[in-house]
């Protein structure tokens, strides 16, 4: 089998050069890193320079060599199947999914390498650029899940002092758990309070960064009148005061011997506007306040990315080639592209809302027919599971991690690249192997 499998490894390898599309997209790719960076300019800050080598820069490279692997995918076998000129399959030993596993892992090692090759080139721009000290990274630290829950029953306490409607509690803490841990901005009205809690690593950093961001309700670029209140294991650290000079954004650094020997670090911000004419503040729970702290540096960040920007292209490269065993090139093609912008819009609310929503007519409703029912079924369903499926990419956030210097997690670039680039490739191999099987039947 390994013989077989590196017999197309190398047919993997060939095949995506002699494609005039793919060199089209590569010389994209080169002028995207190399000249690109010299046509951007930053806010000047060295936060602001490496944002833009980072974030700027490899988003537009990642579309590249995404575009690059589903079409790759796509031309690995197709084009000898519909010109009749794949017979190795139906004469030798070599097994429909050997075959279509050897193409995916050439093109894998061609990603890989053009990959390595993109972070190399801006990691040496960033080294020429910026300062070394403006490419420290950090790490966010873990949410106390205890102080999660607490927050919950406060905020459940504030809507109800004296408790919800019978039977209705478990209901109401369920919703704002789901509020909490969103992504929607939830006001903090004027005397009221938003806490976060989070667990210390052991030993205890050098030093920890807070970082709170927050919009007011008069405007994201107004400020707030208030305090953040820091505290280690109950004991008062600091207090951070906000006010209507800071829009938006507020800094500071905790020393270690304030930290020293703690396990809990506990935050709270306290609304100080008036209650007449005061204004709220809006927070993301998940999101508002960062706690860093010190996680080596730019090198190693670029390597645990390299990992989570993998496993997508792997996953493209691996939906282009099954798609490739059952289909023409160009039919291939279209429908990996409808397969990818239904990926990308199952993970937004407005694809869900437009079928799970009602809708409004003036005049008489129209009556919902079982075909209406099972297209919105089967809608849901797929989006579903296309979010699901590429959920583990999602939750590295590489590329916005690298631009704001946080530590890519290392175990979910793993867990990405475990499950999107590797289980979930060999899945559609099994599938696109039966429909290779089947189409080189019926060759003469």
């Amino acid at each position: 089998m390994i013989r077989r499998v590196a017999a197309h490894f190398v047919l993997g390898l060939r095949a995506p050069w002699r494609s005039r599309l793919v060199a089209a997209l590569l010389v994209l790719l080169a002028a995207t890193v190399l000249v690109l960076p010299a046509h951007l300019h930053s806010d000047g800050t060295p936060a602001g320079e490496l944002r833009m080598l980072l974030t700027w820069t490899l988003g537009p490279a990642m579309a590249i060599l995404a575009a690059a692997s589903l079409w790759a995918g796509c031309a690995a076998i197709s084009p000898e199947v519909w010109d009749r000129r794949y017979a190795s399959a139906a004469v030798t030993p070599a097994r429909p999914f050997e075959a279509w596993l050897g193409r995916w892992l050439g093109l894998v090692a061609i990603d890989a390498a053009l990959l390595a090759a993109v972070l190399l080139g801006v990691g040496a721009q960033v080294a020429w650029r910026v300062p070394a000290a403006a490419t420290a990274v950090r790490a966010r630290l873990a949410a106390d899940p205890d102080a999660f829950e607490a927050e919950v029953r406060r905020v459940y306490r504030d809507i109800f002092p004296d408790g919800a409607p019978d039977g209705h509690e478990a209901g109401v803490l369920a919703s704002i758990r789901r509020d909490l841990a969103g992504e929607a901005y939830l006001p903090v009205a004027p005397g009221r309070a938003r806490a976060w809690g989070f667990l210390l690593p052991d030993p205890a950093p050098e030093e920890a960064e807070l970082r709170f961001q927050f919009m007011s309700s008069y405007g994201s670029l107004q400020g707030a009148k208030g305090a953040l209140a820091v505290s280690a294991d109950g004991r008062a650290v600091a207090e951070i005061p906000v006010t209507n000079d800071d829009p938006g954004f507020v800094s500071a650094t905790l020393p270690a011997s304030a930290l020293r020997g703690a396990r809990r670090l506990a935050v709270e911000f306290r609304n100080g506007e008036s209650a007449d004419g005061g204004a709220s503040v809006l927070l993301r729970q998940s999101d508002s306040l960062r706690v860093l702290v010190p996680a080596g540096g730019l090198a190693a960040n670029l390597l645990r990315a390299f990992l989570a920007l993998l496993a997508p292209l792997a996953l493209l490269a691996a939906l282009g080639a099954a798609l490739g065993c059952a289909f023409s090139f160009p039919v291939a093609a279209f429908l990996a592209t409808a397969v990818v912008t239904m990926a990308l819009a199952s993970g937004g609310t407005a694809f869900r809302d437009s079928f799970a929503g009602e809708s409004h007519h003036h005049g008489e409703a129209r009556v919902e027919t079982r075909l209406d029912r099972a297209t919105r079924r089967f809608s849901l369903g797929a989006s579903a599971v296309l979010r699901e499926s590429t959920a583990p990419i999602d939750r590295t956030e590489a590329l916005d991690r690298l631009g704001d210097g946080i530590a890519v997690d290392a175990r979910a670039a793993f867990l990405a690249l475990l499950l999107d680039g590797l289980a979930l490739p060999l899945l559609l191999g099994l599938l696109g192997g039966l429909a290779l099987r089947a189409r080189c039947r019926e060759m003469p």
